[in-house]
């Protein structure tokens, strides 16, 4: 569970610090709802080596 935590807030400042509607997701649901329509979240089907290279890519971006 704090691994889920952490990520989230993780996410939360990564992604959501910058965004001007922020204010309006007001539950955990609502951002991860936002994220995943934005495609902001990791998809669950990509293979290992597309995982690899989107994270690799988002450490070198940050």
């Amino acid at each position: 569970m704090r691994m889920e935590t952490d990520m989230m807030t993780v996410n939360l400042l990564r992604l959501c610090y910058n965004c001007d509607d922020a204010h309006l997701c007001e539950t955990e649901e609502q951002c991860k709802a936002c994220w995943t329509e934005l495609g902001l979240l990791p998809i669950e089907n990509e293979n290992e080596g597309q995982r690899e290279t989107k994270a690799f890519l988002q450490m070198i971006h940050e």
